[in-house]
């Protein structure tokens, strides 16, 4: 299932897009190979998260880490990658949803006091975007996450448009074998 019918609606969205000359296999390869030694400012926000800890090794892919923490890959298309998650604004997993999680799960959850976060990889011709979309469950969970996507917005911005790079610095510097 796409973004678009896993989550339709949401409260909170961010969207970035480059240009990258390169087959889409070769993009999303390089999506699902990207390292944390390759978006340092992503890894250096995630250690203050966790409080100075390294979450992941400099050469652990990063979409591997994620669904390795809490994060599930919810669908995976010929022009498109669909990672989700539900958490709490305090962004504790909830444990409810398993990280092989089926989509149509993710689709249909609304517990109080959730927040489902969807984003993907999307490739259109030589344009590949990522969206973040947040949706809160609750008016509650709604105005806390607010707050918290105030401060983060920005940072986060950036961190998907370093990621772009890394997945265009990858895929345009695979080697092709004819």
């Amino acid at each position: 299932m796409r973004l678009d019918e896993l989550l339709p609606e949401w409260h909170f969205r961010e969207r970035h897009t480059i240009e990258i000359d390169a087959y889409a296999d070769t993009v999303f390869r390089a999506v699902e190979d990207v390292t944390w030694r390759e978006v340092p400012v992503f890894r250096a926000l995630m250690a203050v998260r966790f409080l100075g800890r390294d979450p992941a090794g400099a050469d652990a892919r990063i979409v591997a880490s994620m669904t390795k923490d809490g994060f599930a890959v919810l669908d995976r298309l010929d022009n498109e990658l669909v990672i989700g998650s539900v958490t709490t604004p305090a962004f504790r997993a909830t444990g409810v949803l398993p990280p092989d999680l089926p989509s149509d799960v993710f689709a249909k959850f609304d517990a109080p006091g959730h927040l489902k976060i969807g984003f993907n990889f999307l490739r259109r011709g030589s344009t590949v975007s990522t969206e973040t979309r947040v949706w809160a469950t609750d008016e509650r969970t709604r105005r806390l996450f607010r707050a918290y996507w105030t401060v983060i917005r920005a940072p986060s911005g950036f961190i998907r448009r370093v990621w772009l790079h890394a997945v265009r610095e990858r895929a345009e510097n695979e080697p092709v074998f004819l």
